[in-house]
């Protein structure tokens, strides 16, 4: 196992770690790692083995005491077995390597029981795994290094499903929905303040996770589905306690403070996860708790394996532009978004575009044709017609809120209501 880590070859940027100052409690927040989601069909194992490799030669370079995973480990309830396998063997070598504990909590792509089935084996690890809401409060909490000499409380509240916040009556309208949920999760957040009062009155900081949607964050449009029904349920900043020193979230991609708090953030996916964030920059949070309070929190650049980069093009100059087109250079081959602006699909356009670029050094994995008054990205693959449909039918909301807009008729209230409800079969379909 140490030789499938030690064997591998990443250029990796020599970064300048904050020396750690004696006494204080060093902490790394990450999220969204999306094990086995794959790109336009492409597998991406390698870039997440790579990141895997950064993140423990990173955590072993700044000497951090814990590792704190806020969600979304992995892209689905039933991973495929490589993405099993990296996220174990990660594990094992973060604890054969380093004394950092992991604290895991669960996303909303991530199945609780999936999470938890190992819980008693990874707890010899040093991995503490927090998959489902308990009744008490109490049990999310994981002091660090130990109960004995803590030095640091973490809040382990993981992704909390609709169930977890409120019961649901016949005749709602979406805004009591929305209302109901939104008082929910800052009750279940109160909550867990006030189960951790007594470690704050002892002057331990207290680290709260969390996997939602606060309002005011921006997202990226193509690889975030919703959070909660319709979208409801997001929360403002002022849903957290004072009490808590940090708030490390995952569920969006950008990374970001909340609502101009800076100790209140999305660490982001490591890796760019759709053509959407390709210019975004992914990092870590490296943070220092000492004296009872947050000291440092900075960013740690996560180095991209691959460049995904999207070329928009118009039609009657693809040919040229795509023989033009320079990607910039990364470790692995990049991929590429041919983008065909007020285009005109047709069967071959995917097999003709990969003619023009090949033995080019970068992959066109995905050609999309932007029609006038047609749904965006209607995207292209061997067989049009087929891979249209897939398009479709990866996002039904947007689908559903077409047909809407044939219904001139519909006054908002009702498009709402329709909306809500269509949202709630999307979202309870996800958590089957």
């Amino acid at each position: 196992m140490g030789a499938y880590w030690r064997a591998m070859t990443v250029s990796t940027p020599s970064i300048a770690l904050p020396a750690k100052r004696p006494g204080c409690f060093r902490v790394v927040h990450t999220a969204d790692w999306h094990l086995g989601k794959p790109l336009a069909e492409q597998d991406r194992t390698e870039e997440h083995r790579r990141f895997l490799s950064f993140l423990l030669e990173t955590l072993i370079a700044a000497d951090a005491d814990a590792l704190v995973i806020a969600g979304d480990v992995f892209d689905c309830a039933t991973p495929p077995q490589a993405a099993v396998r990296l996220y174990f063997d990660f594990l094992a070598e973060l604890y054969r390597r380093t004394h950092c504990v992991a604290v895991v909590g669960a996303g909303n792509h991530d199945s609780p029981s999936h999470l938890e089935a190992p819980r008693e084996l990874l707890g010899v690890l040093r991995t503490r795994v927090a998959a489902s809401l308990p009744e008490n409060p109490a049990e999310l909490l994981i002091p660090l290094p130990s109960a004995e000499a803590p030095a640091l409380v973490v809040a382990a509240v993981p992704y909390l499903r609709e169930r977890d916040l409120r019961a649901g009556r016949l005749g709602q309208s979406a805004a009591e929905i929305e209302r109901d949920l939104r008082e929910g999760l800052r009750r279940r957040y109160a909550e867990v303040a006030a189960a951790a009062a007594p470690w704050r009155a002892r002057g331990v900081p207290v680290l709260a996770m969390g996997h939602l949607c606060a309002l005011g964050a921006s997202v990226t449009p193509e690889s975030e589905r919703e959070i909660h029904v319709g979208g409801l349920g997001s929360i403002g900043a002022d849903a957290f306690p004072e009490d808590f020193a940090y708030v490390a979230l995952g569920h969006l991609h950008r990374a970001q403070a909340v609502g101009g708090r800076a100790h209140i953030r999305y660490a982001g996916s490591p890796l760019a996860l759709s053509f959407s964030e390709a210019s975004d920059a992914k990092e870590l949070r490296l943070l220092d708790f000492e004296a009872g309070a947050l000291a440092l929190n900075e960013a740690i650049p996560v180095p991209q394996p691959r460049r995904l980069v999207q070329l928009r093009v118009a039609q009657d100059g693809l040919e040229a532009g795509l023989r033009a087109f320079t990607p910039p250079p990364s470790d692995l081959p990049p991929w590429v978004e041919v983008v065909v602006e007020k285009g005109t699909p047709a069967n071959d356009l995917y097999r003709t575009v990969q003619d023009w670029v090949e033995g080019r050094p970068f992959t066109v994995v995905k050609v999309t044709v932007e029609r006038e008054g047609a749904l965006p990205g209607l995207s292209l693959a061997d067989g049009c017609a087929e891979a249209e449909a897939g398009e479709l039918l990866a996002d039904p909301k947007a689908v559903f809120r077409q047909r809407l807009d044939q219904e001139p008729g519909l006054d908002p209230d009702g498009r709402a209501a329709l909306e809500t409800a269509f949202a709630e079969l999307c979202e309870r379909r996800l958590e089957e």
